[in-house]
């Protein structure tokens, strides 16, 4: 699977919606109970989840029902990048998602390029392209895509965003590796800090 696992938990669920579609309001907790009650299956089950439902989940009281299905509304609107990022696609990361979203505009568009025109995608090379064409053509996935544009989940970027994620600089074009092992951020956090310095 080149997708966040559920696997009866919800973990990679709550790093994709948290991390990169954004904070919910939710503690993992929460959500964690959801799916123990058979709520939410996969992304798309979130967006149906109404505040009966979570209220009567334990410790989930009606005001903390009420920011959680607030928080969860409110995503629907974030930027295409995210979206990318939320799903899980194998060896996507931040910055593959935002090259991503730049380059193409719409999940449309992603889903479909041929690997050649991804490939053709500044710092996106073959692994890369194959990880998306592999990622898309499952009809699991397409099924997902599909109930999140049901549900109104954000599909295209702004020219604005596709601008600002555009790369400007004088280390444009260039490579770097990222190894070892960090002890303070995240390999994806210490990627954001120098894309941003670029």
């Amino acid at each position: 699977m080149l997708f966040r696992s559920w696997r009866g938990t919800v973990t990679g669920v709550l790093e994709a919606t948290i991390g990169a579609m954004e904070k919910l309001g939710a503690k993992r907790e929460r959500i964690a109970a959801a799916a123990g009650e058979r709520l939410v299956a996969d992304y798309a089950d979130l967006y149906a989840l109404t505040e009966a439902q979570l209220s009567g989940l334990e410790r989930m009281g009606q005001k903390s029902a009420a920011k959680v299905v607030a928080n969860i509304a409110r995503s629907r609107e974030n930027e295409l990048w995210r979206l990318l990022f939320g799903l899980g696609i194998r060896h996507i990361g931040e910055r593959a998602s935002h090259v991503l979203a730049s380059a193409l505009g719409s999940m449309d568009a992603v889903a479909g390029a041929s690997r050649e025109q991804l490939e053709a995608i500044p710092e996106i090379g073959p692994v890369l392209a194959e990880s998306v064409c592999l990622w898309v053509t499952q009809p699991a996935n397409q099924h997902l895509l599909a109930r999140l544009r049901t549900a109104g989940v954000n599909m295209t970027a702004t020219a604005a965003e596709r601008a600002a994620a555009a790369p400007t600089g004088p280390l444009t074009g260039r490579t770097y590796v990222l190894t070892g092992t960090f002890d303070s951020l995240s390999r994806d956090d210490r990627s954001e800090e120098h894309t941003s310095e670029l």
